[in-house]
């Protein structure tokens, strides 16, 4: 949807109701900062990876409202987001994802609580 767009640094929100497939959403959106995603309506995603891939400049992100109870692929989705510190997945069930590979890789989270995963279909 907005993969390779460099320039955009703020996005605001818009009606995801019936979006199925979020994978590649904010691919390489290497300027973007600011993204308010609590009014994203995430119920019937299936596929959220490389959603905020080599998002750089993102240094935070809210998804306690997202709905990942369909969701079966996160793989790559904070891939090289260097700038991001914290993250809060807490809301995230995972019951039904069998592919997480690289879902954090080259991140610089100080923190981050993986508890609430629930990783037994995961290959």
């Amino acid at each position: 949807m907005f993969a390779n767009c460099k320039n955009i640094k703020n996005i605001n929100s818009f009606n995801t109701k019936y979006i199925t497939n979020m994978k590649y959403m904010f691919y390489e959106c290497q300027n973007l900062n600011t993204i308010n995603l609590y009014s994203f309506d995430t119920r019937n995603v299936t596929d959220m990876s490389y959603m905020f891939f080599n998002c750089s400049n993102i240094n935070n992100i809210n998804l306690l409202s997202f709905n990942t109870k369909n969701v079966i692929d996160m793989s790559y989705m904070f891939f090289y987001c260097n700038k991001l510190n914290n993250l809060n997945l807490s809301s995230f069930d995972t019951k039904n994802v069998t592919n997480m590979s690289n879902m954090f890789s080259s991140c610089n989270l100080n923190e981050l609580n993986l508890s609430c995963f629930d990783t037994q279909n995961v290959e």
